[in-house]
């Protein structure tokens, strides 16, 4: 199994990560040791809070954080004059995958989230587009800070839209995936509800309950002595 999900290649490898990843963040939470609470105390060290939150992709959170260390990179490299062409495509690519999701499916009633998770890792990465494409004004993980050292490394863009509107095609493919295997987890769940309720009602037969059966057996011999007492003082 693919541990991270930007290496998840097929649509099988992106649902057996999620189920592993949320088997994970569960034992971390009873643990402690939750991923966010890690990356708190990496703020000085820019390239293992880096690796830490690319690891975790794709929750919201793990953008943010690795868009906060890629700055970080980025101005340490400005300070001392070194090229920071890398590390900025790096801050560019994350904000444009990141403007893939929306906040709800109206079509799910879910989290968009849950439609990003079932899209492999290099599916969603080999989305074309460009700065050019696809700009900078409506990629909302970017601040002012990030666009002017975009506006004066690669000038300004043609356009400016979001993943999410430029390959729509994708977001609805898997939106509607998500929704089928929804139908169908629904299907099946009434399906053993009325099979369950179309099953005629067994009542334990005590006679075949051994407690039940040594229970009975005490009460037949109580009855018995009972009557023979009678019969004795009764006589």
């Amino acid at each position: 199994m693919t541990e991270s999900w930007h290496k998840t290649e097929t649509d099988l490898d992106a649902e057996e990560h999620a189920l592993d990843f949320w088997s994970r963040h569960r034992d971390e939470l009873q643990t402690g040791e939750f991923w966010a609470d890690r990356i708190k105390k990496l703020r000085g060290e820019p390239e293992k809070r880096l690796a830490l939150a690319i690891a975790n992709l794709p929750l919201p959170a793990s953008f943010r954080e690795a868009a906060i260390a890629s700055r970080a990179l980025i101005r340490d490299k400005r300070k001392q004059k070194i090229k920071y062409d890398e590390e900025l495509a790096l801050l560019y690519w994350l904000a444009a995958i990141n403007s893939f999701s929306i906040p709800y499916s109206d079509v799910l009633k879910e989290p968009g989230y849950n439609v990003v998770e079932s899209v492999p890792g290099k599916k969603l990465k080999g989305l074309p587009f460009s700065y050019q494409s696809l700009g900078y004004k409506k990629l909302e993980l970017l601040n002012k800070t990030d666009v002017k050292w975009l506006s004066e490394l690669w000038g300004e863009p043609e356009e400016h839209i979001t993943l999410h509107e430029m390959h729509n095609d994708i977001w609805r493919e898997y939106e509607g995936k998500l929704k089928a295997k929804r139908m169908n987890r629904d299907r099946e769940f009434m399906k053993s509800i009325n099979e369950l309720g179309s099953s005629p009602a067994q009542l334990p037969n005590p006679l075949n309950d051994s407690k039940g059966s040594s229970k009975g057996k005490w009460l037949i011999a109580g009855i018995v002595i009972a009557l023979i007492l009678a019969a004795v003082y009764g006589g």
